[in-house]
């Protein structure tokens, strides 16, 4: 997925909500790297997402504690959303993450999520995708990925504080390669861990 096909994915829902047509920002995106050591077969990545401990989820980030909380409820369509709680660059992140892509080796979900800076809330498009390739055997390169946007509100707030887009741009791309590089192979070696334990 490009940059280009987010942007317009995006843009088109919004205009399905609001009269006007509103472009996102590209905030950020990360991607970070692990492997996962387990029979493909066995692997799948959408089910550990949905079905994600909460301790499990906190444990992730050891050393920033940046992972706060995790549940898990489903939207009027039945389809499940998880919901994460985060620390990111010292703002509070309340993800409503809805499924889009749910295959075992390749996830992608997206929320439109609120965030607590400061004392004031605003809000961020998030897509977040899990890819696991097969490499040799039981070998397989674990990717994951993340882009976040503005929208409307967030672009507001900007104006209202105002910060540059710059400013903010970079502020969130710093604050989300740290996440994503402390994040990844402990999700890579907890999705291991779940695929091993179900081939015994």
């Amino acid at each position: 997925m490009t940059a280009t096909d987010i942007n317009r994915k995006i843009t088109v829902s919004t205009q399905e909500n609001t009269s006007k047509a509103f472009t996102p920002r590209l905030l950020a995106q990360s991607t970070a790297k692990f492997h996962i050591n387990a029979p493909t077969i066995d692997i799948d990545i959408t089910d550990w997402l949905f079905n994600l401990d909460e301790l499990e989820y906190i444990n992730c980030t050891p050393h920033s504690r940046a992972h706060l909380s995790a549940g898990l409820t489903h939207s009027p369509d039945g389809k499940r959303i998880s919901i994460n709680v985060e620390d990111i660059g010292g703002a509070l992140v309340i993800e409503h993450y809805h499924e889009e892509i749910s295959e075992k080796l390749h996830c992608r979900v997206v929320s439109a999520s609120d965030l607590l800076i400061g004392r004031e809330y605003t809000t961020a498009h998030v897509i977040w995708e899990l890819i696991a390739t097969p490499v040799d055997g039981a070998h397989h390169e674990f990717v994951n990925s993340v882009w976040v946007h503005t929208t409307e509100k967030f672009e507001q707030y900007m104006e209202a504080h105002g910060v540059p887009y710059e400013e903010a741009r970079h502020n969130f791309q710093t604050a989300l390669e740290a996440h994503n590089a402390e994040e990844t192979p402990f999700f890579a070696a907890a999705i291991e861990r779940k695929a091993l334990t179900a081939c015994v």
